[in-house]
């Protein structure tokens, strides 16, 4: 796939049409993360309170290591996909920041 200009004002269609195809991969790949997070670690929990309750064996809680080990992995992709999705595609913020530049490297040559 080729890289759009995303600080251009106007997209055709068809550029349109892949912006919002890239967003629902990022929506897609961000959600069966957070799912398959979700049902490991509940059947993780699972066999830790099997072990603990039936078998009355008191062992520490070794579920906490796959808990937050995973889950920091989880809150980076979920950073990354909320920059991908707010920031890369937000390109009137870009062209706005773009102006404001210009706009001081404008003012500094006329002060010259």
């Amino acid at each position: 796939m080729e890289e759009f200009n995303y600080f251009k004002k106007d997209f055709s269609e068809e550029e349109l049409i892949e912006i919002a195809k890239k967003r629902i991969k990022v929506k897609r790949e961000l959600f069966s993360h957070i799912a398959a997070y979700i049902f490991v670690n509940a059947f993780i929990l699972f066999v830790y309170w099997l072990i603990n309750e039936k078998i009355e064996i008191n062992i520490t809680f070794w579920p906490g290591w796959v808990l937050s080990g995973w889950g920091l992995g989880l809150l980076f992709h979920i950073f990354e996909a909320m920059q991908e999705l707010n920031f890369k595609y937000n390109a009137n913020a870009i062209n706005k920041e773009l102006a404001k530049i210009k706009k001081q490297i404008n003012d500094r040559k006329i002060d010259k």
